[in-house]
């Protein structure tokens, strides 16, 4: 019989320590360890779950606890970090996938099929595009009945703007994309639709309008789309912030939730600027008005007149620096896709404000035609 050559033996038994050691560490870890929002996931980790009272409890009890210890499991992070690592510098492609890294270190959003966006490959139907018109025309008429200006503004996703920076291997389908449905749909049925996607490729030859980390618009993106909200607005005499691109001077570090969701801890420098201060408004917290999924803030500015109702998603924050200072109430309303009229419209009543102006992200655009049915053919 072979023996086995004492290098091997020791190398067997330094790993097997290492491992031994390892497992003993983390789990100490996660004995010590609190329930936590974990940052790049954006979710709340799994909780510890209870112990079993019913059968039905008892047969889930398996799963819940596995999940728990997939979340808990000591030194957690550090394995993600060093996953993270390897997979951005050696491998050169993202470790999440909700983010695809695109040219010159741009990160780009992948979740809510935004890839399959991107390439063209989820066309509206027929039958969805006939809801999406019904969708708008029912808010807009909703608005018209009680006398008070709309507006549906569609905020580009990052890929449309910048398609350059997304990665050669990615290819593109040559039909219309579901945005350029929606704007065709509305214009030939003349509903209120703002389209940003003119205004930001102009802008973003004098500086970026988006984030390289961060699948949102950059404080000059928002502002020109600041701007071309308010040229749309029928209101007379608003006042109108009015900035150039020199002005964006003041460097700030923005972390991006893209680098966030890769497990990278860069920081971008981005330039901002500081809006002369026509009023120092003052903002409420948000509150929940429908369950979790709809939230309302608002802000006021004694030196302006008019009540705006703003309903949006994560772009509207890129706003409300503009927004707040050129009315004198905005009351924010923040939920993900479009809602059915059954939840909007009787906030819009009971605040009655001067206008009304709705903000949805490129992505969520197929969310329209299914408030639809939730509102009754």
């Amino acid at each position: 019989m072979q023996r086995t050559p004492l290098t091997a033996r020791l190398y067997g038994r330094m790993l097997v320590g290492l491992v031994m050691a390892f497992s003993f560490a983390s789990l100490i870890a996660m004995a010590f360890k609190q329930a936590e929002i974990s940052g790049g996931e954006n979710r709340t980790l799994t909780q510890l779950p209870g112990w079993p009272r019913t059968l039905a409890e008892w047969d889930s009890f398996p799963q819940r606890f596995d999940a728990y210890v997939n979340d808990n499991f000591g030194l957690r992070k550090l394995l993600l970090r060093l996953n993270s690592n390897f997979s951005t510098v050696l491998l050169g492609r993202s470790p999440s996938d909700k983010v695809v890294f695109g040219k010159d270190d741009w990160l780009f959003y992948a979740g809510d099929n935004s890839i399959e966006l991107y390439r063209n490959q989820r066309p509206l139907s027929t039958l969805q595009l006939e809801d999406t018109r019904v969708a708008l025309q029912r808010r807009a008429r909703a608005m018209e009945a009680a006398g008070r200006p709309y507006l549906f503004v569609i905020v580009p996703d990052k890929h449309t703007i910048y398609p350059e920076m997304m990665p050669t291997y990615m290819s593109r389908r040559d039909t219309p994309s579901q945005f350029d449905q929606v704007v065709a749909v509305a214009e030939a049925s003349g509903l209120p639709v703002l389209d940003l996607r003119v205004a930001l490729r102009q802008g973003k030859t004098e500086l970026p309008v988006y984030y390289k980390d961060d699948s949102h618009w950059s404080a000059w993106g928002a502002y020109l789309g600041y701007r071309r909200i308010m040229a749309a607005l029928p209101l007379p005499d608003l006042p109108v912030i009015d900035l150039e691109a020199r002005q964006f001077s003041v460097t700030s570090d923005h972390a991006g939730d893209l680098a966030r969701m890769a497990g990278l801890t860069r920081r971008e420098t981005t330039p901002i600027a500081a809006p002369a201060d026509r009023c120092a408004y003052t903002v409420t917290a948000f509150q929940p008005v429908v369950g979790d999924d709809i939230m309302m803030r608002r802000t006021l500015c004694p030196q302006a007149k008019h009540k705006l109702m703003f309903v949006g998603d994560s772009f509207s924050e890129g706003l409300v620096a503009y927004l707040s200072r050129s009315f004198g109430e905005v009351v924010y309303v923040a939920r993900s896709g479009f809602k059915p009229s059954r939840q909007i419209v009787p906030l819009i009543e009971r605040e009655a404000p001067d206008l009304v102006i709705e903000e949805l992200a490129e992505r969520h655009l197929d969310s329209l035609a299914e408030t639809v049915v939730s509102d009754g053919r």
